[in-house]
C-alpha cells in the first residue's frame, strides 16, 4: 500500500494537508509542530480511534482539535494492486470521535466492498492493529519491542510451518484460564466456589439449632417488651390528662389576664384625655431640651455683660478723677495748641539806643553840649529795649512749662480715655449678645407654650413646660406599655387556645390520679421499648425466614454429598490441565529454539549494517529480550549506550517487519524521530538501509533534525518535505 495524501483536522492540525510520494519521504518539522500528530493521524485513519480509553491521555482527548472543531480526516492511498482509494473519517456524535467511516474509489462516491471502519487497516495492510503498531509503526520513544500474541503467532508461523495458527501464548493463556476457572481465581474459580458452597452447607446444619434457640429467645423478649409498652402507655395517658388539665388552667389564666389588660387600656385612655401624637410630643420635648441647653449660654452671656459693665464703670471712675475729664483727645489737643508765648522783640531798639547814646556823647564832646540830650535819649531807648526783651523771654519760659505740664497730663489721661471707650464698646456688645440670646429663648419658649397649650394650658414658663411634658410622656408610656401588655396577653391567650387539646377539657380543679413514672422517663423509655419490640419482632421474622430457607437437615446433607462429588471431579480436571501446561512449556522451549535464531539472525544482519559491522550477532528470546555480542563478549542491551540501544531495537523492529508484514501488501514504514540518538556515521548507515528498503515499500521518516534531509538531498527515490 502507498499513502498519497492526508488531510486532517486533528489535534494541532487544523485543516492541514500532507502530500507524499513513493519511496523515502523525509519529513522535517521542529518539535511541537505536528509531526508526531501526523503519524498518529495515519494510524487512526487506518485502524480507528478507541473510545474505550479513559483519562486525559486517551487518544480522543489528546488529539481533540485545538480549534474546538470536530475531529475529521481523509487519506488517499493506492492498494497493493494500484487501485486508488479514499478513506474518510469524521465525527457525527461527540461520544464517537472519527466514528463515521467511508472508503470509496478515489474520485467517485462508490464504496469499496468489504472495507469498514473496523477492518480497514487489516484489509489494506494485511495485519491487525497490534502487529502494525509493534512492527511498522516505529517511534523514538517506543523502539523497544514488547510481546504480543498476534506478533508471536506470525513470527512462529513464518519460522516453522509457514501457516498461521494458535500461538504458544494463546494456548497457554487458555490453559491458564482453565486452571483459573477451577482454582486460581478466588472470585470466580469453580473449586473455591465449591469449597465455599460446601462450607455453607456444613454451616447450615449448625445454624438450624442456633436459629431455633434465637427464635425462642426473641419470642420471650417480645412478651416482656409488650408488657412494658402497655404499662408505659398507661402512664403516658395519665400524663396526657394532667397536661390537658394544665393546658385548660393556663388558658383560663391567660384569658383573664388578657381581659384585665384590655380594661387597663380603656381606663388609661379615659383618664389621660387628649394626648399628642408621638411625633408632636417628640418635637415639643426637643424644643424643651433646646431651651434647657440655651439657658447656660444665656447665663454666660449675661455674666459676660455684667462683667463688661463693671469694667466700664471702673474705667469711667478713673477718667472722672482726672483733671482733664471730660475732655476728649481733640479738646486736649486744642488746649495744648492754645498755650503760646509772645515772640521776643528783636534787639534793634537797644542797639539803636546804644548807637544814639554813643553818637550824642561824641558830638557833645566835640561840638556842643546840645548833643548830650541825644545821648540821653539813646540811653533811654537802650534801657527800654532791654526791659521789653527780658519780659518776652520770661513769657516764653512760662508757656513752655505750661505745655510740658499739659502734655504730661495728656499722656496719663488719653490712655484712660481709650480704655473707657473700649470698655464701653465691650459692654455694649456683651449687652447686645445677652439680649439676643434672651430674645431667642423668649421666642422659643412662647412657641413651646403655644404647642403645649392644648394639653397643659396652665404652663407659663420653662419649668411648667418641662413638668407638663414629663407628665405627658409618662401618660403615653404608660398607655403604650398597657397596650403592649394587652397585645401580649391576647397573643398568649390565642396561642394557648390554638394549642388546646381537642375534645372536652377536664375541670381545672378536679383531682386526677397521679402517675407513678415521671414524664421524662415515659417520654424516653416508650420509644425505646417500641423500637426494641419492633427489632425483636423483625428479628423473629428474620429467624423464621432463615429457618424456612434452610430447609430440612436431610436436604442439606444430600446437597453436601453432591457438591463433594463435584469437587472430586474438578480436582481431577485441574491436575490434567496442569499436566497439559507442563507439556506445552516443554514444547514451547523447542519452538523458541527454532524461531529465535532466525529473527536474531535477521536483526543481526540489519544491526551490522547500521553500526558499520561492529556488532555481528543478536540473541533474541521469545519475549523479545535482547543480548548482543561485541568483540567476542556477550552484552545485555541494558548495558549499551542510548544510541546503540536504539539502533539495536530499530534493527529488531525492521527484522520483525521483514518476517511479519506480508510482502505482497508493501506495508509502509512510519518512523517518528526514530534516528534522533544516532551519531552522524550510524545515521548515514541507517538512512542507506532505509533507502534500499524504500525500493520495496513506502517509508515516512518524520524528524526534528535537518541532518537527515541534508544527507538525502539529491538522492533518487527521496522526497524532502517541510511542515
Amino acid at each position: 500500500m502507498e499513502i498519497q495524501e492526508m488531510h486532517a483536522t486533528f489535534g494541532k492540525l487544523q485543516d492541514r494537508t500532507l502530500t507524499l510520494r513513493p519511496g523515502l519521504n523525509c519529513i522535517y518539522a521542529p518539535n511541537e509542530s505536528g509531526k508526531s500528530t501526523w503519524s498518529h493521524f495515519l494510524r487512526i485513519m487506518l485502524y480507528g480511534l478507541s473510545t474505550r480509553d479513559r483519562g486525559a491521555l486517551a487518544d480522543k482527548n489528546r488529539f481533540a482539535p485545538w480549534s474546538g472543531a470536530a475531529m475529521r480526516g481523509q487519506m488517499d492511498v493506492a492498494d497493493s494492486d494500484g487501485t486508488r482509494l479514499t478513506l474518510s473519517r469524521d465525527t457525527r456524535r461527540a461520544t464517537a470521535p472519527m466514528g463515521h467511516f467511508t472508503c470509496t474509489y478515489t474520485g467517485t462516491a462508490d464504496a469499496v466492498p468489504g472495507i469498514d471502519g473496523q477492518n480497514a487497516g487489516e484489509m489494506l495492510l494485511g495485519v491487525p492493529r497490534e502487529v502494525f503498531e509493534r512492527s511498522a509503526f516505529i517511534r523514538q520513544s517506543a523502539l523497544a519491542v514488547d510481546s504480543d500474541a498476534e506478533l508471536e503467532r506470525r513470527i512462529a508461523a513464518l519460522i516453522t510451518t509457514g501457516e498461521e495458527g494458535a500461538s504458544y501464548t494463546e494456548v497457554r493463556d487458555r490453559l491458564k484460564k482453565q486452571l483459573n476457572r477451577r482454582r486460581s481465581n478466588r472470585t470466580t474459580g469453580q473449586i473455591p466456589a465449591l469449597e465455599r458452597e460446601i462450607a455453607e452447607l456444613e454451616g447450615q446444619l449448625t445454624q438450624m439449632d442456633s436459629l431455633s434457640r434465637q427464635a425462642a429467645m426473641a419470642q420471650q423478649q417480645m412478651g416482656d417488651l409488650s408488657r412494658q409498652q402497655q404499662e408505659l402507655q398507661t402512664q403516658q395517658a395519665l400524663w396526657q390528662q394532667l397536661q390537658r388539665q394544665e393546658a385548660a388552667k393556663k388558658y383560663a389564666e391567660a384569658r383573664d389576664t388578657a381581659q384585665t389588660a384590655a380594661q387597663r387600656v380603656e381606663w388609661l385612655t379615659e383618664t389621660a384625655g387628649a394626648l399628642p401624637e408621638e411625633a408632636e410630643l417628640a418635637r415639643m420635648e426637643g424644643q424643651c431640651a433646646a431651651l434647657q441647653e440655651g439657658e447656660a449660654p444665656l447665663r454666660q452671656a449675661q455674666a459676660t455683660a455684667q462683667t463688661a459693665r463693671a469694667a466700664y464703670d471702673a474705667a469711667a471712675a478713673r477718667c472722672a478723677a482726672h483733671p482733664l475729664y471730660p475732655n476728649d483727645e481733640t479738646a486736649c489737643q486744642a488746649r495744648l495748641d492754645a498755650i503760646t508765648a509772645p515772640a521776643a522783640p528783636p534787639p534793634l531798639l537797644p542797639i539803636l539806643g546804644t548807637l544814639l547814646a554813643a553818637a550824642g556823647g561824641v558830638c557833645a564832646a566835640l561840638f556842643h553840649l546840645a548833643f548830650i540830650a541825644l545821648a540821653l535819649c539813646g540811653v533811654g531807648l537802650a534801657v527800654i529795649g532791654l526791659v521789653r526783651h527780658k519780659r518776652a523771654v520770661a513769657a516764653q519760659a512760662k508757656a513752655a512749662a505750661d505745655r510740658t505740664a499739659l502734655k504730661a497730663q495728656m499722656a496719663e489721661y488719653l490712655p484712660l480715655r481709650q480704655q473707657l471707650e473700649a470698655a464701653d464698646d465691650a459692654a455694649q456688645q456683651a449687652d447686645a449678645a445677652a439680649e439676643g440670646l434672651a430674645q431667642i429663648q423668649r421666642q422659643q419658649l412662647l412657641t413651646l407654650l403655644s404647642l403645649l397649650q392644648p394639653y397643659a394650658p396652665t404652663a407659663a414658663d420653662l419649668g411648667g413646660a418641662r413638668m407638663a411634658l414629663a407628665q405627658l410622656r409618662r401618660q403615653k408610656n404608660a398607655l403604650a406599655d398597657a397596650r403592649q401588655a394587652a397585645r401580649d396577653a391576647a397573643m398568649r391567650r390565642d396561642l394557648l387556645r390554638e394549642h388546646l387539646p381537642e375534645g372536652p377539657l377536664p375541670d381545672a380543679e378536679a383531682p386526677l390520679p397521679q402517675p407513678t413514672v415521671s414524664l421524662e422517663q415515659v417520654t424516653v423509655r416508650l420509644p425505646q421499648v417500641a423500637l426494641l419490640l419492633q427489632n425483636a419482632r423483625s428479628q423473629l421474622d428474620t429467624l423464621t425466614g432463615q429457618l424456612r430457607s434452610l430447609g430440612s437437615a436431610d436436604d442439606v446433607k444430600a446437597q453436601l454429598v453432591q457438591r463433594q462429588q463435584e469437587m472430586t471431579q474438578l480436582l481431577e480436571e485441574y491436575d490434567a490441565v496442569a499436566l497439559a501446561m507442563e507439556v506445552l512449556d516443554e514444547a514451547n522451549t523447542t519452538l523458541q529454539n527454532r524461531f529465535s535464531p532466525a529473527l536474531g539472525a535477521r536483526a543481526a544482519e540489519i544491526f551490522a549494517k547500521i553500526t558499520g559491522g561492529r556488532y555481528q550477532k543478536v540473541l533474541l528470546s521469545r519475549d523479545f529480550s535482547l543480548e548482543t555480542d561485541s568483540e567476542g563478549a556477550q552484552r545485555s542491551v541494558q548495558l549499551l549506550s542510548q544510541g546503540a540501544s536504539d539502533q539495536l531495537y530499530l534493527a529488531v523492529r525492521l527484522a520483525i517487519c521483514d518476517m511479519v508484514l506480508p510482502e505482497e501488501m508493501h506495508v509502509p514504514l512510519i518512523l517518528d524521530d526514530a534516528l534522533l540518538s544516532f551519531d552522524d556515521e550510524r545515521l548515514h548507515a541507517a538512512l542507506d538501509y532505509l533507502l534500499e528498503e524504500s525500493k520495496h515499500r513506502q517509508i515516512l521518516l518524520f524528524t526534528c533534525q535537518k541532518r537527515e534531509g541534508a544527507y538525502l538531498d539529491g538522492r533518487k527515490n527521496v522526497t524532502l518535505l517541510t511542515i
